[in-house]
């Protein structure tokens, strides 16, 4: 029923008459009060209709209500709605302040204060006629009552700590003005989010709704995954200027939030902790999709893969950049973590040879490290990319740990190893392999 009456509202809303989808969203929240949706629909209603005082008492309650209910990030959208229609108003502030402790309760050597208790709501939400009967200031004065009134139908648990990546890691401050620099973005179904292979500068944050999350293969769009609400994403492209690998596109209705490279540039200069804080968060990003993905962890058991990346040190690598120079000392295994890597090697005519790209979970410096060889080619990045990379001594303590990695790394050496052989081979002995070939 609820839904129906928002889509009723929907329509009301496309032909402009906000005095109609105000009350039809209001008795949705009549009906329905946790049906927060229908309360930040309203609000926009006030919003259209000039009464922005109301629309933002509609956003704090709903707000409220999200919180109580453990959904932060829809709890700050709201927050973030209603701070353009009054961007002094403190108790929005408050209640920022109250999402962010909720998020970080428990976060390892935090001394959060206590934060800012809840308001008291001024409203009962007790009306008895169908909303959808009146108009004018009635409609408007009855619509308050029921749509500022706090949901109080649930109560969460308090020792719970609910995931909020990334905004529960900022200092408090940084993360209530940040939520006032994000953009908030409605989208329908079948919109693009972000598109595989154009480099983007923002970081997304799906509130609500569901996208697919594809990938090019061989002309054709394969399906990787689905995202649900609470899902961040595009952050190590922006930080590392390597285009997404994938397409993200709405499959229904979604909101999100945009967070832009110079929104975090602007906080940075506010809260110096602000890079740390994303860098380590990209990082923990990545080192769990490579834990998921890379052949280089499928032969370490699940439950040590994540110590065993932490032996690795993480940087990035500019353009250009060489990561390992032929005939030098390799000085340990590189790991690709995002962006890209060409591997090149001298062509004795006096040219440079590319044998191949190494790409997100792929690893360069093996051939050195167990043959005891110098390098047996030139790898260096190609655009801006970070990689993680494990030293000689921690290399070998790692193969006796894990004799496994060895077989692997065995065979991927021999093979690349036959490879440069044969991209290295005079053109003359190619030619004459495929006349043999002909004459038999």
């Amino acid at each position: 029923m609820s839904q129906s009456l928002r889509e009723l509202g929907m329509d009301f809303v496309a032909d402009g008459n906000w005095e109609r989808a105000l009350g039809v969203f209001a008795e949705a929240v009549r009906r329905q009060p946790a049906d927060h949706r229908a309360r930040m629909l309203a609000a926009r209603c006030y919003a259209k209709m000039g009464e922005t005082e109301r629309a933002v008492a509609v956003l704090h309650a709903c707000a409220e209500g999200l919180l109580r209910r453990d959904y932060l990030l829809s709890a700050m959208a709201a927050c973030r709605l209603a701070l353009p229609l009054a961007p002094r108003e403190r108790r929005i502030r408050e209640t920022l302040a109250r999402i962010h402790a909720r998020a970080a309760r428990g976060s390892a050597g935090r001394a959060a204060g206590p934060p800012p208790m809840p308001p008291e709501s001024m409203y009962e939400g007790k009306v008895e006629a169908d909303l959808m009967t009146l108009q004018g200031s009635e409609l408007a004065d009855q619509a308050i009552l029921v749509l500022a009134a706090v949901d109080t139908s649930v109560s969460v648990d308090p020792e719970a700590r609910p995931p909020l990546p990334l905004f529960a890691d900022l200092e408090r401050d940084a993360f209530v003005d940040l939520v006032e620099l994000v953009d908030y973005r409605e989208l329908k179904e079948g919109e693009v989010i972000c598109r595989e292979g154009q480099t983007s500068d923002r970081i997304f944050v799906l509130v609500a709704g569901k996208a697919e999350v594809t990938r090019q293969t061989e002309g054709e769009p394969r399906t990787l995954a689905f995202l649900g609400g609470g899902s961040i994403f595009g952050e190590i492209s922006m930080l590392t200027g390597a285009a997404p690998t994938s397409t993200v596109t709405a499959v229904t209705a979604c909101d999100v939030l945009e967070i832009e490279r110079e929104d975090l540039n602007q906080l940075a200069r506010t809260f110096p902790s602000v890079p740390a804080v994303l860098a380590t968060f990209a990082q923990q990003r990545i080192a769990r999709n490579l834990m998921a993905t890379s052949p280089l962890f499928a032969p370490v058991p699940e439950a040590e893969r994540a110590e065993l990346l932490s032996r690795f040190d993480f940087r990035a690598v500019a353009p250009g950049e060489k990561v390992i120079t032929e005939g030098e000392q390799v000085q340990g295994l590189v790991l690709v973590l995002a962006g890209e890597l060409v591997v090149q090697k001298e062509d004795p005519g006096g040219g440079m040879v590319s044998l191949s790209i190494l790409r997100e979970g792929d690893i360069a410096g093996e051939i050195a490290l167990l043959k005891g060889l110098r390098a047996t080619a030139t790898v260096a990045a190609s655009r801006k990319t970070a990689i993680a990379s494990i030293g000689r001594p921690a290399f070998e303590a790692l193969l006796k740990q894990h004799p496994k990695l060895r077989d692997y790394l065995d065979g991927l050496s021999d093979r690349r190893l036959k490879m440069i052989g044969e991209a290295m081979r005079p053109l003359e002995i190619l030619d004459a392999d495929e006349l043999v070939m002909e004459s038999t």
